[in-house]
């Protein structure tokens, strides 16, 4: 299966050019303007060029460092579209257009994410190699499966000693 690609970068890529815009935005806003809430975008961007390159350094972490990066563009994209929508009159003109960019840049990333997301996801071909699906050869047994262990509301031993009231 081919990687995902979006004007073709791949996601580790794209989340590194979205970080770094992110982190330039709140640095130009914040020399203008001196505020220094205006370094939010920065922190953002750099949650995600972070994530970008952990993701370049431990490729068997991509999945870790990718939710992570798409934990930081979702929390940018609610922070810039809340602040937006409640009262936009809150604040100056320049710190307005840096909410907008900010949440503009980190909307899209957030969009790449879910399409990344939905091209990588098994069609109904490939759906039954999931966990559970004891017919296939290739699906983990149920006896590994955690839907087998044991409840606290059975009568095993530990359940006993855990549930019930001390003595008197």
């Amino acid at each position: 299966m081919t990687r995902f690609t979006f004007l073709g970068l791949n996601m580790p890529q794209m989340t590194a050019a979205i970080g770094y815009l992110l982190v330039a935005l709140g640095s130009v806003f914040w020399i203008f303007t001196g505020y220094v809430t205006a370094l939010f975008p920065a922190l953002f961007g750099g949650l995600m060029v972070f994530s970008s390159l952990g993701s370049r350094m431990r490729p068997e972490k991509n999945a870790l460092f990718m939710h992570i990066a798409v934990l930081a563009s979702l929390t940018a994209t609610i922070l810039g579209v809340v602040t937006i929508a409640i009262d936009p009159q809150w604040s100056t003109s320049a710190a307005a257009v840096e909410q907008l960019l900010m949440t503009v840049l980190s909307g899209s990333h957030l969009g790449v994410s879910i399409a990344s997301f939905t091209y990588g996801t098994p069609d109904d071909a490939e759906a039954e190699r999931r966990c559970g699906h004891d017919s296939n050869q290739w699906a983990i047994p149920s006896s590994n499966n955690t839907m087998n262990y044991p409840s606290a509301n059975e009568s095993s031993m530990a359940a006993t000693i855990l549930l019930t009231s001390p003595r008197k």
